[in-house]
């Protein structure tokens, strides 16, 4: 089964003197959480994003469309990037979602819904 891993974060917390140091590290941790995945025979892929600024939004409303600067919601924290992964269970989707390096933010673990699928 297929989940998205939604990475939500507070890009300030890589601002600052510390902030460059701390990307780094965070993007070691995700070398080295994609090195944990292919020793675990785990088929995923998995992007990183432009900061959230970089973002346009195209909204709907009954067939009209605006396009707004920025993320979709007024939020501390932004989608910095995910992985797709496929595993057996929700609970190993969760467990590798802890094992994200997030300094400040939260994981979102949704199922795929497969194009086709009824369910």
């Amino acid at each position: 089964m297929q989940f998205m891993l939604m990475i939500n974060e507070d890009e300030s917390a890589y601002a600052g003197p510390e902030g460059a140091a701390l990307l780094q590290a965070t993007l070691a941790g995700h070398m080295k959480l994609a090195e944990d995945l292919v020793a675990a025979g785990v088929p995923f892929s998995g992007e990183r994003l432009k900061p959230a600024a970089t973002a346009t939004t195209v909204r709907f409303d009954h067939g009209n469309t605006t396009l707004h600067d920025g993320p979709f919601a007024e939020t501390h924290e932004e989608l910095g990037g995910f992985y797709i992964i496929d595993v057996a269970s929700l609970d190993e989707a969760i467990r590798w979602a802890k094992a994200i390096p997030v300094p400040k933010g939260g994981i979102e673990v949704r199922p795929i819904w497969p194009m086709g699928a009824e369910g």
